[in-house]
């Protein structure tokens, strides 16, 4: 069951890794004046995905432990798992992406982007918490989906 837990949030967390980033590309770019390319840049995936997975497991992991969650204990762990996967994807993923993309450092704004990794994280809480929330809930109710 554990196994099948971290199997299911890693299959999610791959779904959202795709889809949450394609999503935000679509917004920025029509409030921005328009889409320059269909699925935005690429760096923005790879920033999201090595939090979302990692985590994804991990909360997939203890999920499949636990039949019943209270309501305030999810909202906590949603909280913390929005806070732990934005401020990696705005601060570390960036730095991850950048070397992976380009190869070196040489030209990314290193400071600039740490103090506005967290500001952003710390800014879209009432965003991400509530759709972390949904995809917790998600997930737990596939781990725990009853036999049809």
């Amino acid at each position: 069951m554990k196994a099948k837990g971290v199997l299911k949030g890693i299959i999610i967390a791959i779904f959202c890794s795709i889809f949450i980033p394609y999503l935000f590309n679509s917004v920025g770019n029509t409030f921005a004046g328009g889409r320059i390319s269909y699925w935005g840049e690429s760096w923005l995936y790879i920033a999201f995905s090595i939090p979302m997975i990692v985590s994804m497991a991990i909360i997939g992991y203890y999920l499949s432990t636990q039949k019943n969650i209270p309501n305030k204990k999810m909202w906590w762990i949603s909280f913390l798992v929005a806070l732990i996967v934005s401020l990696f994807t705005g601060t570390l993923g960036i730095l991850i992406s950048e070397m992976i993309l380009r190869g070196n450092l040489n030209t990314f704004n290193l400071e600039g982007s740490m103090i506005w990794g967290v500001i952003y994280s710390l800014i879209f809480l009432p965003i991400t918490v509530p759709l972390g929330k949904l995809i917790l809930n998600s997930l737990h109710y596939w781990i725990h989906k009853p036999a049809s």
